[in-house]
């Protein structure tokens, strides 16, 4: 478990972070569809980012038929499956920025206006509320030098931590498009099958229980 990476050198420390993030209103809602759309196209790109990026934050123990918060609400609010089912159809990960984003949700919302006979409208107290929000990033006291060590550390971890380093870091790795963990054994350790694997998990749309467990799945067969 200690052995060291192809270079011969000490494996590299990881030292687990955590994240704190304070999320802010805009002060902004919407009580039907077309003010979803409205709103949708000219609030800042920090408030569409949050609301498809960081929804894993929010779901982290509690499972939800959606991976983000605008086709949540217009499952549970508007209650319209096909449509929420189209807002969930993508990975935002997979989109380097987040105006890219916002086309293809506000061309979903009006492709989708088009085909109904009056704009749907929710139930008082089911409104749509945008926010934004600020992460706050900060070490923790784990650090792990080797694999044994970084198994029993991953179960111990909270769910912000995950989130962070599992989530989060694809925007950091933007050429590699990966996550902080799979990065950390590749440069120390090789295990390119175990890499693969980490990197194949379909993980936007997993809640951070379910991806917490898969790992320690994978890591088991080291």
């Amino acid at each position: 478990m200690g052995k060291k990476n192809k270079n011969n050198m000490k494996p590299k420390k990881f030292i687990f972070k955590d994240s704190i993030t304070l999320v802010s209103p805009t002060g902004l809602r919407a009580q039907n569809l077309r003010e979803f759309l409205n709103i949708l196209e000219t609030c800042p790109d920090k408030v569409v980012f949050h609301h498809l990026y960081q929804s894993h934050l929010k779901y982290a123990y509690i499972l939800r038929d959606f991976p983000n918060d605008f086709a949540n609400w217009a499952a549970e609010a508007l209650e319209d499956v096909a449509l929420a089912e189209k807002l969930a159809s993508f990975d935002p990960f997979n989109f380097p920025a987040v105006s890219q984003l916002r086309g293809v949700l506000t061309a979903i919302v009006e492709e989708h206006l088009w085909d109904l006979p009056t704009v749907p409208w929710v139930r008082p107290g089911f409104e749509f509320y945008f926010s934004w929000a600020t992460t706050i990033v900060s070490p923790t006291n784990i650090v792990v030098s080797n694999l044994a060590e970084f198994k029993k550390a991953l179960g111990a971890i909270p769910e912000t931590s995950l989130y962070y380093h599992f989530y989060e870091a694809r925007k950091r790795h933007k050429e590699r498009r990966s996550d902080d963990f799979s990065v950390w054994i590749e440069t120390n350790f090789g295990l390119p099958a175990v890499v693969e694997k980490i990197r194949e998990i379909d993980f936007y749309f997993f809640s951070l229980v379910e991806i917490k467990e898969m790992l320690s799945e994978i890591l088991e067969e080291i």
